[in-house]
C-alpha cells in the first residue's frame, strides 16, 4: 500500500515540496561538517597523501580536479543550469525535479533463452552431491548432461526436479540455485539475463553527499526501447528536491523490471532504500539484479589492474575520460554548487553519471561476447 505523505504548505505555492524544510536544514549543515578538508596553500603534502583527503585519491588527482573546478567555476559564471544543460522541471507528487533526457541508438547483446538453457544443462554441479571430481566421473561414463542424468540411479530425482526450474525460467530461483552450487558470480548466473527481455532491464547509477545516511544527489536511469538507450537523470538543483527524484526513478519500475548496476547490490539498492525510509516513501521490492561489478571481477580481475569502471572501459573500450570529477570528490563538487549556485562543478557530475550508464550497458553486451563460446 502506497504512503501518502501530507504537508500543511500554502496551497497557493503548489510547487514547494513539502521537504523543503529538511533541505533547508540539510544545506545550513554543509557549512559547518565536511566528510574531507581542502588544502591550504602552506599545508605539508607527503609524497602523493595528505591528511583530510578524500580516501582513493592521490595528491596529483586532487590538485588536478581543483583545478577542474576554478575553471569550471569561471566558465559557467553567470550561466542557468537550464542555458548549460538540456533538460527541465518535472513536476511530480513530492515537489519538481530538475530531469535531462537523452535518446541515443545503441545494441545490447544477451543470451537467447535457448542458449541459456543450454549452458546450464550442461553443469552437472548443479546437482546435490556432483562436485568437480564427480563430475569428471560421470562425463568420462557418458553423462554430459542434467539431462542425461534423469537416467542416473542415484541422480535422476534431482536432475528432475532442476530441468523443470530451467524449464520455468524463473531468473531470481535459477540464480540462488546456481549461487548456492558453484558462486553469485559465475557466469552461469549472469546467463539468467537470457530469460529476460532487453526492454525490462533498468541500469541505474546513484550520486551522493557520502557513504551513508546523506542526501542522493543524481539519480541516473537508462532503457532499452528496441535499438534505442534511453536516458534519464534526475538531478537535485536543491536538496528538497531529493524525494521527487526518489519518486521518478520508483515510477521506472514495474513487475516486470530487472535491475541492472555496478556494485548496486551492496551501494546503490542499500542506499536508495534507506532513503526512501527517510521520507517515510513506498520500499523496492525484492527483484531480479544483476550486479555487473561480481561478474567483471570473475571475468577480467586477472587482466587488468582492478575492476573499477573507468578502468575496464579504457581497457575494453578504449575510452578515457577527460575533465572527470573523481567520485570521492562529487560531494565537494556539489556543495560548491549549493555555496556558490555557480552551476559549473555540476557539469562533470552529471556527464559521469551518464558514461558511467553508457558504459554499464556496454559491460553488458562484453560479459556475453566473453561468455558465449
Amino acid at each position: 500500500m502506497s504512503t501518502e505523505i501530507k504537508s500543511d504548505r500554502d496551497p497557493y505555492r503548489p510547487n514547494k515540496s513539502p521537504f523543503s524544510g529538511i533541505g533547508k536544514s540539510f544545506r545550513s549543515k554543509i557549512d559547518s561538517v565536511k566528510e574531507y578538508d581542502i588544502i591550504e596553500e602552506n599545508e605539508d603534502v607527503n609524497d602523493d597523501f595528505f591528511y583530510g583527503m578524500p580516501f582513493g585519491l592521490n595528491y596529483i588527482e586532487y590538485q588536478n580536479a581543483q583545478k577542474l573546478k576554478t575553471n569550471l567555476i569561471e566558465k559557467y559564471q553567470g550561466i542557468d543550469i537550464s542555458e548549460a544543460i538540456c533538460g527541465s522541471e518535472i513536476n511530480g507528487k513530492f515537489g519538481n525535479v530538475f530531469t535531462i533526457s537523452q535518446e541515443m541508438k545503441s545494441d545490447l547483446k544477451k543470451f537467447t533463452r535457448e542458449k541459456a538453457k543450454e549452458k546450464m544443462l550442461s553443469e552437472l554441479r548443479l546437482i546435490y552431491g556432483i562436485g568437480n571430481t564427480k563430475k569428471k566421473y560421470l562425463r568420462n561414463r557418458g553423462y554430459k548432461t542434467i539431462e542425461d542424468l534423469v537416467y542416473h540411479p542415484s541422480f535422476s530425482n534431482d536432475a528432475k526436479s532442476c530441468i523443470d526450474l530451467i524449464e520455468s525460467m524463473d531468473s531470481r530461483r535459477i540464480m540462488d540455485r546456481i549461487s548456492h552450487w558453484l558462486s553469485k558470480s559465475d557466469e552461469l548466473v549472469y546467463c539468467c539475463s537470457g530469460f529476460c527481455e532487453k526492454e525490462d532491464f533498468l541500469f541505474f547509477d546513484i550520486e551522493t553527499l557520502g557513504l551513508f545516511n546523506r542526501p542522493i544527489i543524481l539519480i541516473g536511469a537508462a532503457k532499452f526501447n528496441g535499438d534505442d538507450l534511453s536516458i534519464n537523470q534526475y538531478f537535485l538543483k536543491d536538496l528538497n528536491q531529493e524525494p521527487e527524484a526518489l519518486n521518478q526513478f520508483l515510477s521506472q519500475i514495474g513487475p516486470k523490471t530487472v535491475l541492472v548496476s555496478y556494485n548496486g547490490k551492496s551501494f546503490d539498492v542499500p542506499y536508495i532504500r534507506e532513503r526512501l525510509s527517510y521520507y517515510g516513501m513506498p520500499h523496492i521490492n525484492e527483484m531480479t539484479h544483476f550486479d555487473m561489478l561480481h561478474f567483471s571481477r570473475k571475468a577480467w580481475r586477472s587482466r587488468y589492474p582492478n575492476c573499477r569502471l573507468v578502468t575496464l572501459e579504457k581497457y575494453l573500450f578504449g575510452v578515457e575520460r577527460h575533465d572527470d570529477v573523481p567520485s570521492a570528490l562529487v560531494p565537494e563538487f556539489y556543495e560548491t554548487y549549493l555555496r556558490t549556485g555557480n552551476i559549473g562543478p555540476v557539469i562533470p557530475i552529471i556527464e559521469h553519471n551518464r558514461q558511467d550508464l553508457i558504459t554499464l550497458t556496454n559491460i553488458f553486451s562484453k560479459l556475453y561476447e566473453e561468455w558465449d563460446k
